[in-house]
């Protein structure tokens, strides 16, 4: 399983993505690519800016793994953690957070924490039918 480890910075972050996963995003079916990348972004952000308090010193810890039936993702950050509930409805914009978390849950990745909350993870099924976009293209 792939680890890379990389400084809390807009620019080294958006490169990773871009250079590395992707790549790897690509190789899910088609529906689910968008809302993989969406879920990815969300991690990085909220370790960045929520985790490490935007401190481009400090580092962010990403490990991924793409089976023949899911990709799943970690992300840690160095920051001290936070409580773990993820909102029932998804919070206003003008909230500071809890958008992103709500987002995961509510595309069916259920995400998954460490003790002191900061790591997250999510599988992704690879399947054409699953998350939110395929929900609603059933519901037309």
């Amino acid at each position: 399983m792939p680890a890379v480890r990389i400084y809390s910075d807009t620019v080294l972050l958006g490169k990773f993505m871009r250079n590395y996963l992707l790549p790897v995003i690509a190789e899910l079916p088609g529906k689910q690519q968008t809302e993989a990348e969406i879920a990815v972004i969300e991690m990085l952000e909220n370790a960045r800016v929520h985790g490490n308090k935007e401190e481009t010193t400090k580092e962010i810890t990403i490990t991924w793994e793409l089976t023949a039936d899911a990709l799943i993702i970690s992300v840690r950050d160095e920051g001290a953690g936070f409580h773990k509930e993820i909102p029932n409805q998804c919070p206003p914009v003008t909230a500071t957070y809890g958008r992103g978390l709500w987002t995961m849950q509510d595309m069916g990745y259920n995400p998954v924490f460490n003790e002191p909350g900061n790591e997250i993870n999510i599988t992704i099924p690879r399947r054409s039918d699953y998350g939110r976009y395929a929900a609603l293209t059933k519901e037309r």
